[in-house]
């Protein structure tokens, strides 16, 4: 190698004195799909020669490093350090790079350096060009639980998302492209499209599962629902994605789901589980349905009949009672009359409880007394309890007539009088017969003791 000739051979190509002046035109033209696909490109030859010149194409940025300062330096310290100057084209810069152009006083000083130069300075190329219609999706299921059904299910994701190196804001762009260098790039010379694409996918798969899972929860959004809702969960990806892009020096700017879809055996299970809760309520709509034509059709009848729910209640509890006369009912009856008029004594919870258990028992009492009360009407002929206002016997078809018949003489006295218009006698309690002095029941026309006649029929006057 000549003294008056340089190492670099890029500057064979450059005309001067014996070639002893050089000056390097630096610059990336892809000059080929290869070259076309890279994102970052770090310039073939380093040491560059003083006031060689850095040219810059439009949608890229250039990053120029070396010891001395050089254009808007980040770190003008004057110690020395490694300087850096970011370069956003489209512009050309004059370098001043320290090492010298006349090519005996840098072979000379690089011969003292080990044949290398003592202002060493590199170039790397970085693409700001749009990167649209990114695809990705998830390689294995995402487990997220279904909010409305209440189950773990697998889902599978995908859709696109666009990212870019910013240039616009020239104070965020140089932040962003060293970012990017040391965080993606690192050494590498030639870093690719298909190289920084895997990388973000692999960066949004990372905090996917996490984000869409607690999007789920916070909406309580059904698996079966989420067709409807891919819009406003990209919107929220998105927010969540942009900072996390950020640290690595790219903007993201597009975020979309295209499909959130649960695995078919998890679909079918979720179905079948729907198929049987709609046939469970519609078992209970039809159950209810017919309780309610059942008791239309029970209120109409009694409203025909003219009695109240609470009166059909008290007749069948009284006709229970006359039923089983003579047994435990009859011991039933006076344990609540005794109930009723204890729990009378003792303060506002006896009275309460006092009224309670009239209410309970206070209907059950003699034929004689109900039918004094005008509860009750009982027939002259067969003695069946009938319920007030009922003109006819339930039991044998008799005629009935309203008021309180004598026992002894068969007057019918007023409902509420206590004696026999016509004989004196007390109603509402025991008959004797009046031949042997046996106590007969209500109703009786004669005698179970020695059989003789009771009652004469009231002429009429």
């Amino acid at each position: 190698m000549s003294l008056f000739q340089s190492a670099n051979p890029k500057e064979e190509h450059h005309s001067g004195i014996l070639g002893a002046f050089s000056v390097d035109n630096i610059k990336w033209e892809p000059g080929d799909d290869a070259g076309a696909s890279l994102v970052a490109f770090r310039y073939p030859y380093e040491d560059f020669p003083n006031g060689s010149y850095l040219q810059v194409d439009q949608s890229q940025i250039a990053v120029f490093t070396n010891n001395l300062s050089a254009g808007d330096s980040m770190n003008q310290d004057g110690s020395g350090a490694s300087q850096v100057s970011v370069f956003i084209g489209p512009c050309k810069i004059k370098l001043d790079t320290g090492d010298s152009r006349f090519a005996p006083f840098r072979n000379v000083t690089h011969a003292l350096t080990g044949g290398s130069s003592a202002f060493h300075s590199v170039v790397y190329f970085i693409s700001s060009t749009y990167m649209n219609e990114l695809r990705w999706g998830t390689q294995s299921p995402i487990i997220v639980e279904d909010p409305v059904e209440g189950v773990n299910v697998h889902v599978r994701a995908y859709g696109l998302f666009g990212a870019h190196l910013d240039q616009e804001d020239a104070g965020q762009a140089v932040v962003d492209a060293r970012k990017f260098l040391m965080k993606v790039v690192g050494t590498r010379s030639q870093y690719s499209r298909q190289e920084l694409t895997d990388f973000l996918r692999a960066k949004i798969l990372e905090r996917i599962p996490d984000l869409l899972g607690k999007a789920i929860i916070d909406k309580k959004i059904g698996i079966l629902e989420m067709s409807s809702h891919y819009s406003e969960f990209s919107d929220q990806m998105k927010d969540s994605l942009v900072k996390y892009f950020q640290d690595f020096g790219m903007t993201l700017d597009n975020f979309s789901f295209l499909s959130i879809q649960p695995l078919e055996e998890d679909l079918a299970a979720i179905n079948e589980m729907k198929i049987q809760k709609k046939r469970q309520e519609l078992e209970a709509e039809a159950n209810a349905k017919q309780m309610d034509i059942e008791s239309e059709a029970i209120a109409r009848k009694r409203q025909r009949e003219g009695y109240s729910y609470h009166e059909e209640r008290g007749m069948d509890v009284m006709q229970s009672a006359a039923s089983n006369e003579g047994s435990a009912s009859s011991a039933f009856l006076g344990a609540g009359m005794g109930l009723g008029m204890g729990v009378g004594v003792g303060g506002a919870v006896g009275a309460g409880f006092s009224n309670l258990a009239r209410e309970t028992v206070g209907n059950l009492e003699s034929p004689a007394a109900s039918q004094a009360a005008g509860n009750t009407v009982v027939c002259p002929e067969c003695s069946h309890v009938n319920p007030a206002g009922a003109k006819f016997c339930l039991e044998c078809g008799a005629k009935l007539e309203t008021g309180t018949k004598c026992p002894a003489c068969g007057y019918m006295n007023p409902l509420g009088a206590k004696f026999c218009q016509e004989c004196g006698t007390k109603l509402g309690g025991k008959l004797k017969c009046p031949k042997c002095g046996h106590e007969l029941e209500p109703g009786a026309k004669f005698c179970n003791e020695c059989g003789a006649k009771l009652t004469e029929e009231k002429k009429d006057e």
